[in-house]
């Protein structure tokens, strides 16, 4: 007679899941604290000054000012497929998170978990040994698997059955395979450009608008070059750290675009955390640079950072007045550039360069609303729809404001002192409108990319255009 067989009884262990930077590419506290900023900045930095040594109490507060769109938060693939894994094996499977809990309770709803799960709240803090002694009294130790993905889930792993962990660095691996459990890693790392992408070096290209009083005086001393390239330097370094500022302010609204939801800071391939600390040296660093140059020069960068700093918080939004704040911030490349070769530039050409890059404004804004599917308000800007026919007529007279200013100049006395021929240079002012008109026609087709230095270096037909202009003001010398 056969003994019968004794079939193994399925695994049952829950798994537990930590939530930032595990389950999450990002963490929901410092999203909290830039919604929360974006929002109203005044109340954040309140929020953050009282509540500091109550980390459970500001998790809460700065939800209240403005919570982060969960559904938009950037998941892990891998933990997912650990998650699905889990539930198909008919596991139960848990969220707990040092995040308020009712950021908790909406990521476990996006993903159709039915809990319980455990975040921070009114009485406790639930991380690190908090976190351990809560899935202790309620699974038991080693009751439970938990999927972690740094020093802080130490305590954690050490009362669970088996430890997963998600890219961890050489010694906390070391210091995981020393527990002596089970162990499966996850690898997922970040892109290791992902800073780099996100000072968007492509853009420095606009400081070579701290050039132009050197071209327009036909001053190219090698002290003067010098002096504009360290500014240029400062500038691109200070733009970087507003950039960085900026998509922090602009999360949700970059996750709803269908080009910058790729954005380092906003697809996870950056972490908040590193990003703020970067901007923050990236601004002491132009600052220390522009310093060296003269403190004119680190007045002019310092005041272009804190207007652009004012544009990410409050300019930007406001319908019309973001168009006169993008002219003006190029306005200041020339002047500091200008103030750091120690050229006067006419006011003429001063005028001249804020009506075409006031024009290109109204270009970046109508592009956004051809391209927009949904014909609504722009996210993070006061536009909508209705505003494209006036965005087109701005654009128009921007284009022939430009021209009449840049005939002023080439017909001006300063001109005629450094051109051998006014009329071939005055002609400059054919390709110079063509352009123009070209990149409003685009725009308004749609047919412009979002990020217009990207256009303009890309576009084989305009940049022959812009060819023949330069090759006008040669002829003219």
């Amino acid at each position: 007679m056969t003994e019968p067989t004794q079939t193994e009884s399925p695994d049952t262990t829950p798994l537990i899941l930590d939530v930032d930077g595990t389950l999450l590419r990002t963490d929901m506290l410092y999203e909290s604290l830039w919604a929360a900023a974006g929002r109203n900045i005044a109340a954040t930095l309140k929020t953050c000054v009282t509540q500091w040594r109550a980390p459970n109490l500001l998790k809460h507060a700065l939800c209240e000012i403005a919570a982060p769109n969960v559904a938009l938060l950037p998941l892990r693939p891998a933990v997912l497929d650990l998650a699905d894994a889990a539930r198909q094996a008919g596991r139960a499977v848990h969220l707990a998170s040092g995040s308020d809990q009712a950021l908790v309770e909406a990521v476990a709803q996006r993903l159709d978990l039915p809990g319980p799960h455990f975040g921070s709240d009114a009485t406790r803090n639930l991380t690190e040994q908090s976190k351990a002694q809560m899935l202790v009294e309620r699974f038991g130790e080693g009751g439970f698997d938990y999927v972690g993905n740094s020093n802080a889930d130490l305590p954690v792993w050490s009362k669970a059955r088996r430890i997963i962990a998600v890219s961890p660095g050489g010694t906390l691996r070391h210091r995981l395979e020393a527990m002596g459990k089970p162990l499966e890693v996850v690898e997922d790392r970040s892109d290791p450009f992902a800073l780099l992408r996100e000072m968007r070096p492509h853009q420095w290209i606009k400081n070579l608008l701290l050039f132009l009083p050197l071209l327009v005086a036909h001053e190219f001393g090698l002290s003067v070059f010098l002096a504009a390239l360290m500014a240029a330097a400062a500038f691109s370094i200070g733009a970087s750290a507003i950039y960085i500022l900026n998509d922090l302010l602009d999360l949700e609204s970059d996750r709803l675009h269908p080009e910058k939801r790729n954005r380092p800071i906003a697809s996870g391939a950056l972490q908040i955390r590193n990003a703020m600390i970067a901007s923050a040296g990236l601004v002491v660093l132009a600052l220390t640079s522009a310093w060296l140059v003269g403190p004119p020069v680190a007045a002019l960068t310092l005041l272009y950072m804190l207007t652009s700093l004012t544009y990410s918080f409050w300019l930007k939004k406001r319908r019309w007045i973001d168009l006169a704040s993008l002219a003006f911030m190029f306005l200041l490349r020339v002047l500091t550039g200008a103030v750091a070769a120690q050229i006067a530039v006419p006011g003429v050409v001063m005028a001249f360069v804020f009506v075409v890059f006031f024009t290109l404004a109204c270009v970046k804004r109508m592009t956004a609303l051809a391209r927009d599917v949904d014909h609504g308000k722009l996210p993070g800007r006061g536009y909508g729809a209705d505003d494209f026919r006036a965005l087109k007529v701005l654009a128009a007279a921007g284009i022939v404001l430009s021209a009449a200013a840049f005939l002023l100049y080439a017909f001006s006395g300063h001109s005629g002192g450094l051109y051998g021929s006014q009329m071939i240079f005055a002609a400059t002012v054919l390709p110079l409108t063509l352009w123009l008109f070209r990149v409003v026609r685009l725009s308004e087709l749609g047919r412009e990319d979002y990020d217009p230095i990207q256009f303009v270096t890309h576009d084989r037909i305009g940049l022959m255009i812009m060819v023949i202009g330069v090759a006008l003001v040669i002829l003219s010398l």
